[in-house]
Protein backbone atom coordinates (compact mmCIF):
# COMPACT_ATOMS: atom_id res chain seq x y z
CA UNK A 1 0.00 0.00 0.00
CA UNK A 2 3.06 2.17 -0.49
CA UNK A 3 1.31 4.54 -2.85
CA UNK A 4 -2.08 4.85 -1.18
CA UNK A 5 -1.23 8.02 0.70
CA UNK A 6 0.26 9.58 -2.41
CA UNK A 7 -2.83 8.77 -4.42
CA UNK A 8 -5.13 10.10 -1.74
CA UNK A 9 -3.14 13.33 -1.62
CA UNK A 10 -3.30 13.60 -5.39
CA UNK A 11 -7.04 13.02 -5.27
CA UNK A 12 -7.35 15.76 -2.68
CA UNK A 13 -5.47 18.12 -4.95
CA UNK A 14 -7.53 17.30 -8.00
CA UNK A 15 -10.96 16.97 -6.46
CA UNK A 16 -10.53 20.22 -4.60
CA UNK A 17 -8.59 22.11 -7.21
CA UNK A 18 -11.46 24.29 -8.31
CA UNK A 19 -10.14 27.22 -6.31
CA UNK A 20 -7.76 29.21 -8.45
CA UNK A 21 -4.12 28.27 -8.09
CA UNK A 22 -1.39 30.86 -8.63
CA UNK A 23 -0.93 30.04 -12.33
CA UNK A 24 -4.69 30.26 -12.75
CA UNK A 25 -4.75 33.63 -11.13
CA UNK A 26 -2.11 34.88 -13.52
CA UNK A 27 -4.10 33.77 -16.53
CA UNK A 28 -7.58 33.92 -15.11
CA UNK A 29 -9.08 36.09 -17.82
CA UNK A 30 -8.28 33.49 -20.45
CA UNK A 31 -8.93 30.33 -18.45
CA UNK A 32 -12.41 31.28 -17.25
CA UNK A 33 -13.78 30.51 -20.70
CA UNK A 34 -11.86 27.26 -21.14
CA UNK A 35 -13.19 23.76 -20.64
CA UNK A 36 -11.29 20.49 -20.51
CA UNK A 37 -11.45 17.70 -23.09
CA UNK A 38 -11.66 14.82 -20.58
CA UNK A 39 -14.43 12.33 -21.40
CA UNK A 40 -17.22 13.01 -18.88
CA UNK A 41 -18.25 10.47 -16.24
CA UNK A 42 -19.68 11.05 -12.79
CA UNK A 43 -16.51 9.55 -11.29
CA UNK A 44 -14.22 11.75 -13.39
CA UNK A 45 -16.22 14.80 -12.33
CA UNK A 46 -15.97 13.80 -8.67
CA UNK A 47 -12.19 13.37 -8.97
CA UNK A 48 -11.12 16.22 -11.26
CA UNK A 49 -14.17 18.48 -11.12
CA UNK A 50 -16.78 19.19 -13.77
CA UNK A 51 -14.25 20.79 -16.06
CA UNK A 52 -16.50 20.36 -19.11
CA UNK A 53 -18.41 23.50 -17.99
CA UNK A 54 -16.75 26.92 -17.74
CA UNK A 55 -15.67 28.11 -14.33
CA UNK A 56 -17.64 30.83 -12.55
CA UNK A 57 -16.25 34.29 -12.19
CA UNK A 58 -15.17 34.60 -8.57
CA UNK A 59 -12.88 37.04 -6.75
CA UNK A 60 -9.24 36.01 -6.90
CA UNK A 61 -8.71 36.96 -3.27
CA UNK A 62 -10.96 38.07 -0.41
CA UNK A 63 -10.17 39.20 3.16
CA UNK A 64 -9.61 36.02 5.17
CA UNK A 65 -8.47 35.37 8.73
CA UNK A 66 -7.98 32.10 10.59
CA UNK A 67 -9.14 32.43 14.19
CA UNK A 68 -9.23 30.03 17.14
CA UNK A 69 -11.42 29.49 20.19
CA UNK A 70 -10.72 27.26 23.19
CA UNK A 71 -13.41 24.77 24.15
CA UNK A 72 -11.30 22.16 25.98
CA UNK A 73 -8.48 22.79 28.47
CA UNK A 74 -5.04 22.18 27.02
CA UNK A 75 -4.31 19.45 29.59
CA UNK A 76 -7.21 17.40 28.15
CA UNK A 77 -5.89 17.48 24.57
CA UNK A 78 -4.09 14.21 23.66
CA UNK A 79 -0.33 14.74 23.64
CA UNK A 80 -0.04 13.43 20.09
CA UNK A 81 -2.14 16.46 19.02
CA UNK A 82 0.14 18.93 20.83
CA UNK A 83 0.08 21.19 17.74
CA UNK A 84 -3.71 21.41 17.60
CA UNK A 85 -4.98 22.86 20.85
CA UNK A 86 -7.84 25.20 19.90
CA UNK A 87 -10.76 25.00 17.50
CA UNK A 88 -9.84 26.81 14.28
CA UNK A 89 -12.27 28.56 11.93
CA UNK A 90 -12.22 31.11 9.10
CA UNK A 91 -13.71 34.60 9.03
CA UNK A 92 -14.25 36.58 5.83
CA UNK A 93 -15.40 39.94 7.15
CA UNK A 94 -17.18 42.71 5.27
CA UNK A 95 -16.10 46.28 6.16
CA UNK A 96 -19.53 47.16 7.55
CA UNK A 97 -22.57 45.44 9.03
CA UNK A 98 -23.86 42.77 6.65
CA UNK A 99 -25.74 39.46 6.55
CA UNK A 100 -23.67 36.58 7.90
CA UNK A 101 -23.50 33.09 6.42
CA UNK A 102 -22.16 30.09 8.31
CA UNK A 103 -20.60 27.34 6.15
CA UNK A 104 -20.10 23.73 7.33
CA UNK A 105 -17.45 21.54 5.67
CA UNK A 106 -17.95 18.02 4.32
CA UNK A 107 -16.59 14.74 5.67
CA UNK A 108 -13.05 15.06 7.00
CA UNK A 109 -12.64 18.58 5.63
CA UNK A 110 -11.26 21.66 7.35
CA UNK A 111 -12.72 25.17 7.56
CA UNK A 112 -10.17 26.32 4.97
CA UNK A 113 -10.27 23.44 2.49
CA UNK A 114 -10.40 24.37 -1.23
CA UNK A 115 -14.15 23.71 -1.56
CA UNK A 116 -14.77 25.88 1.50
CA UNK A 117 -12.71 28.67 -0.06
CA UNK A 118 -14.85 28.48 -3.18
CA UNK A 119 -18.00 28.87 -1.08
CA UNK A 120 -16.39 31.70 0.89
CA UNK A 121 -15.69 33.59 -2.34
CA UNK A 122 -19.20 32.93 -3.64
CA UNK A 123 -20.88 34.22 -0.49
CA UNK A 124 -18.47 37.06 0.24
CA UNK A 125 -18.98 38.40 -3.28
CA UNK A 126 -22.70 38.51 -2.48
CA UNK A 127 -22.02 40.85 0.43
CA UNK A 128 -21.99 38.34 3.30
CA UNK A 129 -19.71 38.02 6.28
CA UNK A 130 -18.69 34.35 6.02
CA UNK A 131 -17.81 32.14 9.01
CA UNK A 132 -16.56 28.67 8.06
CA UNK A 133 -16.41 25.70 10.43
CA UNK A 134 -14.61 22.38 9.97
CA UNK A 135 -16.62 19.19 9.84
CA UNK A 136 -17.17 17.46 13.22
CA UNK A 137 -15.34 14.56 11.52
CA UNK A 138 -12.16 16.65 11.16
CA UNK A 139 -9.49 15.92 13.79
CA UNK A 140 -9.11 19.54 14.97
CA UNK A 141 -12.86 19.61 15.70
CA UNK A 142 -12.92 16.17 17.36
CA UNK A 143 -10.11 16.80 19.81
CA UNK A 144 -11.21 20.35 20.69
CA UNK A 145 -14.98 20.53 20.40
CA UNK A 146 -16.62 17.16 21.10
CA UNK A 147 -17.57 15.49 24.39
CA UNK A 148 -17.59 11.86 25.51
CA UNK A 149 -21.37 11.77 25.01
CA UNK A 150 -21.01 12.76 21.36
CA UNK A 151 -20.45 10.13 18.70
CA UNK A 152 -19.15 11.76 15.56
CA UNK A 153 -21.47 11.03 12.64
CA UNK A 154 -24.70 11.11 14.67
CA UNK A 155 -26.33 13.95 12.75
CA UNK A 156 -28.54 15.27 15.54
CA UNK A 157 -25.67 15.30 18.06
CA UNK A 158 -23.26 16.79 15.54
CA UNK A 159 -25.81 19.54 14.85
CA UNK A 160 -26.21 20.32 18.54
CA UNK A 161 -22.44 20.51 18.90
CA UNK A 162 -22.02 22.73 15.82
CA UNK A 163 -24.86 25.01 16.90
CA UNK A 164 -23.20 25.63 20.25
CA UNK A 165 -19.85 26.36 18.56
CA UNK A 166 -21.50 28.74 16.07
CA UNK A 167 -23.08 30.66 18.95
CA UNK A 168 -19.77 30.90 20.82
CA UNK A 169 -17.89 31.94 17.69
CA UNK A 170 -20.36 34.71 16.87
CA UNK A 171 -20.11 35.98 20.42
CA UNK A 172 -16.32 36.02 20.08
CA UNK A 173 -16.49 37.85 16.73
CA UNK A 174 -18.77 40.53 18.11
CA UNK A 175 -16.29 41.39 20.84
CA UNK A 176 -12.98 40.80 19.05
CA UNK A 177 -13.78 41.98 15.49
CA UNK A 178 -16.94 44.09 15.91
CA UNK A 179 -18.76 41.82 13.45
CA UNK A 180 -22.34 42.99 13.07
CA UNK A 181 -24.76 40.63 11.36
CA UNK A 182 -27.99 42.03 9.94
CA UNK A 183 -29.30 38.48 9.44
CA UNK A 184 -28.03 34.88 9.45
CA UNK A 185 -27.96 32.16 6.81
CA UNK A 186 -26.44 28.70 6.66
CA UNK A 187 -25.04 26.29 4.11
CA UNK A 188 -22.76 23.26 3.95
CA UNK A 189 -21.70 20.67 1.42
CA UNK A 190 -21.86 16.86 1.51
CA UNK A 191 -22.03 15.80 5.18
CA UNK A 192 -22.07 19.51 6.02
CA UNK A 193 -25.26 19.76 3.95
CA UNK A 194 -26.96 17.17 6.14
CA UNK A 195 -25.64 18.94 9.24
CA UNK A 196 -27.14 22.20 7.96
CA UNK A 197 -30.58 20.57 7.76
CA UNK A 198 -30.43 19.38 11.37
CA UNK A 199 -29.01 22.70 12.62
CA UNK A 200 -31.83 24.57 10.88
CA UNK A 201 -34.40 22.44 12.68
CA UNK A 202 -32.63 23.04 15.99
CA UNK A 203 -32.70 26.78 15.41
CA UNK A 204 -36.47 26.77 14.87
CA UNK A 205 -36.87 26.28 18.63
CA UNK A 206 -33.73 27.90 20.03
CA UNK A 207 -33.92 30.88 17.63
CA UNK A 208 -30.38 32.01 18.35
CA UNK A 209 -29.92 32.88 14.67
CA UNK A 210 -33.42 32.61 13.15
CA UNK A 211 -31.87 31.68 9.79
CA UNK A 212 -33.11 33.54 6.75
CA UNK A 213 -31.82 30.97 4.24
CA UNK A 214 -30.46 27.42 4.49
CA UNK A 215 -28.98 25.65 1.45
CA UNK A 216 -28.03 21.96 1.54
CA UNK A 217 -25.32 21.21 -1.06
CA UNK A 218 -24.97 17.62 -2.28
CA UNK A 219 -26.16 16.17 1.06
CA UNK A 220 -26.45 12.43 1.65
CA UNK A 221 -30.06 11.32 2.05
CA UNK A 222 -28.92 8.35 4.14
CA UNK A 223 -25.45 8.60 5.63
CA UNK A 224 -25.40 4.82 6.03
CA UNK A 225 -26.20 4.24 2.35
CA UNK A 226 -23.59 6.76 1.23
CA UNK A 227 -20.73 5.36 3.28
CA UNK A 228 -21.55 1.85 2.12
CA UNK A 229 -21.19 3.06 -1.48
CA UNK A 230 -17.86 4.74 -0.75
CA UNK A 231 -16.53 1.86 1.38
CA UNK A 232 -17.27 -0.45 -1.56
CA UNK A 233 -14.87 1.44 -3.81
CA UNK A 234 -11.83 0.28 -1.81
CA UNK A 235 -11.94 -3.31 -0.58
CA UNK A 236 -8.76 -3.92 1.40
CA UNK A 237 -10.26 -6.48 3.73
CA UNK A 238 -11.15 -9.16 1.17
CA UNK A 239 -9.39 -7.99 -1.99
CA UNK A 240 -6.19 -6.32 -0.80
CA UNK A 241 -3.74 -7.75 -3.38
CA UNK A 242 -5.86 -6.64 -6.35
CA UNK A 243 -6.46 -3.20 -4.83
CA UNK A 244 -2.75 -2.72 -4.08
CA UNK A 245 -1.82 -3.77 -7.62
CA UNK A 246 -4.31 -1.31 -9.08
CA UNK A 247 -2.98 1.49 -6.89
CA UNK A 248 0.53 0.76 -8.10
CA UNK A 249 -0.57 0.80 -11.75
CA UNK A 250 -2.36 4.13 -11.32
CA UNK A 251 0.60 5.66 -9.54
CA UNK A 252 3.02 4.48 -12.22
CA UNK A 253 0.88 5.90 -15.06
CA UNK A 254 0.43 9.25 -13.34
CA UNK A 255 4.18 9.38 -12.63
CA UNK A 256 4.89 8.72 -16.32
CA UNK A 257 2.55 11.52 -17.38
CA UNK A 258 4.00 13.88 -14.79
CA UNK A 259 7.51 13.20 -16.10
CA UNK A 260 6.38 14.24 -19.59
CA UNK A 261 5.19 17.66 -18.44
CA UNK A 262 7.36 20.69 -19.11
CA UNK A 263 6.72 22.23 -15.69
CA UNK A 264 6.74 20.57 -12.25
CA UNK A 265 3.94 22.87 -11.09
CA UNK A 266 0.51 21.29 -10.60
CA UNK A 267 -1.75 23.82 -12.28
CA UNK A 268 -5.39 23.09 -13.16
CA UNK A 269 -4.49 22.42 -16.79
CA UNK A 270 -1.54 20.17 -15.93
CA UNK A 271 -3.79 18.08 -13.63
CA UNK A 272 -6.31 17.63 -16.44
CA UNK A 273 -3.43 16.67 -18.72
CA UNK A 274 -2.20 14.10 -16.18
CA UNK A 275 -5.58 12.40 -16.00
CA UNK A 276 -6.16 12.60 -19.76
CA UNK A 277 -2.82 10.88 -20.38
CA UNK A 278 -3.30 8.27 -17.66
CA UNK A 279 -6.63 7.18 -19.26
CA UNK A 280 -8.12 5.85 -16.04
CA UNK A 281 -10.87 3.30 -16.08
CA UNK A 282 -14.07 3.67 -14.08
CA UNK A 283 -12.80 1.09 -11.61
CA UNK A 284 -9.58 3.03 -11.07
CA UNK A 285 -11.45 6.30 -10.49
CA UNK A 286 -13.65 4.53 -7.96
CA UNK A 287 -10.55 3.28 -6.17
CA UNK A 288 -9.17 6.83 -5.97
CA UNK A 289 -12.43 8.04 -4.46
CA UNK A 290 -12.52 5.12 -2.03
CA UNK A 291 -8.90 5.72 -0.98
CA UNK A 292 -9.58 9.39 -0.27
CA UNK A 293 -12.66 8.53 1.82
CA UNK A 294 -10.73 5.83 3.70
CA UNK A 295 -7.98 8.31 4.58
CA UNK A 296 -10.57 10.76 5.92
CA UNK A 297 -12.30 8.08 8.00
CA UNK A 298 -8.93 6.85 9.31
CA UNK A 299 -8.01 10.36 10.45
CA UNK A 300 -11.41 10.69 12.13
CA UNK A 301 -11.13 7.36 13.96
CA UNK A 302 -7.58 8.07 15.09
CA UNK A 303 -8.63 11.41 16.60
CA UNK A 304 -11.63 9.81 18.35
CA UNK A 305 -9.48 6.97 19.65
CA UNK A 306 -6.72 9.26 20.92
CA UNK A 307 -9.27 11.47 22.66
CA UNK A 308 -11.67 8.90 24.11
CA UNK A 309 -9.62 5.66 24.43
CA UNK A 310 -11.96 3.56 22.27
CA UNK A 311 -9.36 0.97 21.30
CA UNK A 312 -10.30 0.90 17.61
CA UNK A 313 -6.86 1.81 16.21
CA UNK A 314 -4.73 2.59 19.25
CA UNK A 315 -4.08 -0.01 21.92
CA UNK A 316 -6.50 0.48 24.80
CA UNK A 317 -5.18 2.67 27.64
CA UNK A 318 -2.11 3.61 25.62
CA UNK A 319 -1.35 7.33 25.42
CA UNK A 320 0.64 8.12 22.29
CA UNK A 321 3.37 10.65 22.97
CA UNK A 322 4.24 13.42 20.56
CA UNK A 323 7.45 11.59 19.66
CA UNK A 324 5.88 8.18 18.97
CA UNK A 325 5.31 6.89 15.46
CA UNK A 326 1.65 6.47 14.54
CA UNK A 327 2.36 4.31 11.48
CA UNK A 328 1.11 1.14 13.18
CA UNK A 329 -2.22 2.84 13.96
CA UNK A 330 -2.63 4.05 10.40
CA UNK A 331 -1.94 0.55 9.07
CA UNK A 332 -4.74 -0.77 11.28
CA UNK A 333 -6.97 1.96 9.89
CA UNK A 334 -6.51 0.71 6.32
CA UNK A 335 -8.98 -2.11 6.85
CA UNK A 336 -11.57 -0.34 9.00
CA UNK A 337 -14.50 0.75 6.89
CA UNK A 338 -17.04 3.26 8.11
CA UNK A 339 -19.60 0.44 8.19
CA UNK A 340 -17.41 -1.44 10.67
CA UNK A 341 -16.98 1.77 12.70
CA UNK A 342 -20.78 2.04 12.78
CA UNK A 343 -21.35 -1.56 13.91
CA UNK A 344 -18.46 -1.96 16.36
CA UNK A 345 -18.24 1.47 17.91
CA UNK A 346 -20.94 3.95 16.97
CA UNK A 347 -23.96 1.70 17.60
CA UNK A 348 -22.69 0.14 20.89
CA UNK A 349 -21.70 3.60 22.17
CA UNK A 350 -25.17 4.94 21.45
CA UNK A 351 -26.88 1.88 22.97
CA UNK A 352 -24.94 2.38 26.22
CA UNK A 353 -26.53 5.81 26.50
CA UNK A 354 -29.90 4.80 25.00
CA UNK A 355 -30.48 1.02 25.50
CA UNK A 356 -33.71 0.95 23.47
CA UNK A 357 -32.12 2.19 20.24
CA UNK A 358 -31.97 -0.54 17.58
CA UNK A 359 -29.65 -0.79 14.58
CA UNK A 360 -32.49 0.21 12.25
CA UNK A 361 -33.35 3.16 14.50
CA UNK A 362 -29.76 4.30 14.30
CA UNK A 363 -29.61 4.02 10.51
CA UNK A 364 -32.76 6.17 10.22
CA UNK A 365 -31.29 8.72 12.60
CA UNK A 366 -28.39 9.15 10.21
CA UNK A 367 -30.64 10.31 7.40
CA UNK A 368 -32.78 13.21 6.27
CA UNK A 369 -35.75 10.88 6.71
CA UNK A 370 -35.47 11.51 10.46
CA UNK A 371 -36.50 15.16 9.93
CA UNK A 372 -38.55 14.69 6.77
CA UNK A 373 -41.67 16.44 8.10
CA UNK A 374 -39.62 19.51 8.99
CA UNK A 375 -37.87 19.60 5.62
CA UNK A 376 -41.18 19.35 3.75
CA UNK A 377 -42.54 22.41 5.51
CA UNK A 378 -39.42 24.60 5.93
CA UNK A 379 -39.63 27.06 3.04
CA UNK A 380 -36.28 28.60 3.97
CA UNK A 381 -34.47 25.29 3.33
CA UNK A 382 -33.46 24.41 -0.24
CA UNK A 383 -31.32 21.62 -1.66
CA UNK A 384 -28.96 21.53 -4.63
CA UNK A 385 -27.38 18.36 -5.94
CA UNK A 386 -26.62 16.45 -9.12
CA UNK A 387 -28.62 13.75 -10.85
CA UNK A 388 -25.49 11.59 -10.93
CA UNK A 389 -24.15 12.31 -7.42
CA UNK A 390 -22.23 9.13 -6.56
CA UNK A 391 -23.11 9.19 -2.84
CA UNK A 392 -26.85 8.90 -3.53
CA UNK A 393 -28.34 5.40 -3.69
CA UNK A 394 -30.98 4.44 -6.23
CA UNK A 395 -34.18 6.43 -5.70
CA UNK A 396 -32.64 9.05 -3.42
CA UNK A 397 -32.63 11.84 -6.03
CA UNK A 398 -36.36 11.22 -6.45
CA UNK A 399 -36.71 11.33 -2.68
CA UNK A 400 -35.14 14.80 -2.61
CA UNK A 401 -37.52 15.97 -5.35
CA UNK A 402 -40.48 14.62 -3.41
CA UNK A 403 -39.48 16.19 -0.08
CA UNK A 404 -38.30 19.57 -1.34
CA UNK A 405 -40.52 19.98 -4.41
CA UNK A 406 -39.76 23.27 -6.18
CA UNK A 407 -37.04 23.96 -3.59
CA UNK A 408 -34.84 21.23 -5.09
CA UNK A 409 -32.33 22.17 -7.79
CA UNK A 410 -31.04 19.04 -9.52
CA UNK A 411 -28.26 19.59 -12.06
CA UNK A 412 -27.87 16.89 -14.69
CA UNK A 413 -24.13 16.39 -14.23
CA UNK A 414 -21.36 17.08 -11.74
CA UNK A 415 -20.92 13.89 -9.72
CA UNK A 416 -20.36 14.57 -6.02
CA UNK A 417 -19.55 18.25 -5.50
CA UNK A 418 -17.70 18.37 -8.83
CA UNK A 419 -19.40 21.54 -10.02
CA UNK A 420 -19.22 23.82 -6.99
CA UNK A 421 -17.02 26.36 -8.80
CA UNK A 422 -18.78 26.07 -12.17
CA UNK A 423 -20.87 28.85 -13.68
CA UNK A 424 -24.31 27.23 -13.31
CA UNK A 425 -23.81 26.23 -9.69
CA UNK A 426 -22.44 29.60 -8.57
CA UNK A 427 -25.27 31.41 -10.34
CA UNK A 428 -27.73 29.19 -8.44
CA UNK A 429 -26.03 30.08 -5.15
CA UNK A 430 -26.13 33.77 -6.01
CA UNK A 431 -29.86 33.42 -6.52
CA UNK A 432 -30.22 31.88 -3.07
CA UNK A 433 -27.93 34.24 -1.16
CA UNK A 434 -28.95 37.70 -2.27
CA UNK A 435 -26.91 40.19 -0.29
CA UNK A 436 -25.10 43.19 -1.72
CA UNK A 437 -22.87 41.80 -4.46
CA UNK A 438 -19.34 43.19 -4.44
CA UNK A 439 -18.50 41.94 -7.93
Amino acid sequence: MRNLIGLALLFTITACSHTATQPEQQAAANQETKVCDLPYTKFQSTVTGYCQEVAAELPKTIPSETLTLEFRPVEQIPEVFWFNQKLAYTLNQQPNSAPLAFVIAGTGAAHDSPKMKTLQKTLFSQGYHVVSLSSPTYPNYIINATTRDDMVGDLAKDAKSLYAKMSAIYEQLQSSHNVEATSFSLTGYSLGGAHSAFISQLDEEAKVFNFEKVVLINPPVSLYNSVQILDGYLDLEYNRPAAVAMVDRIFDRLAEQYALQESSELSQESIYSLFAGAKMTEQELKLLIGASFRMSSADMMFAIDATYNIGALIYKNHDISKFESITHSMHRADDITFTRYFDRHMLPWTQKLEPNVTRDDMIERLSLVAIEDYLKSAEKVTVVTNQDDIILAEGEVDYLREVFGARAQIFERGGHCGNMDRHSFVEYMRGQFVGASTL
